[in-house]
């Protein structure tokens, strides 16, 4: 979503949080995101730190990481983003009731598909 900013931390935390379901190894998120190795590993135990991500398992000897549902942190984050969806998606009705009526109908129907989405994304 990118919501938060461009910052190592941000990035990281944001590929989790789009990915609220996912494991991810360092390797992995270094491809993903783009990032320098060393950046990637001085990030991580920082973002540990603050218990927004956890180890959860290892698979051989390579460490995978996921987002700590648990965390009153990730809790708060994640009512933010939806608080912001949610806004922005009123603003989507609002425009829509706007437009002529031939429109609105087809608008609607893919308000709603997105807000579904949103809906079950926080869950």
């Amino acid at each position: 979503m990118n919501m938060f900013g461009r910052s190592p931390q941000t990035r990281i935390i944001d590929l989790f949080l789009d990915n609220i379901f996912f494991e991810f190894s360092r390797m992995e998120m270094i491809e993903i995101l783009g990032m320098a190795k060393i950046t990637m590993y001085k990030t991580i135990p920082l973002i540990m730190n603050s218990g927004i991500i956890i180890p959860s398992r290892k698979i051989g000897k390579t460490q995978l990481y996921r987002l700590n549902g648990d965390s009153s942190t990730v809790k708060h984050l994640r009512g933010i983003i939806r608080d912001i969806s949610f806004k922005m998606a009123e603003t989507a009705l609002e425009d829509i009731q706007a437009q002529e009526p031939s429109r609105q109908d087809e608008s609607i129907h893919m308000l709603e598909e997105e807000t579904e989405k949103i809906s079950a994304s926080s869950d």
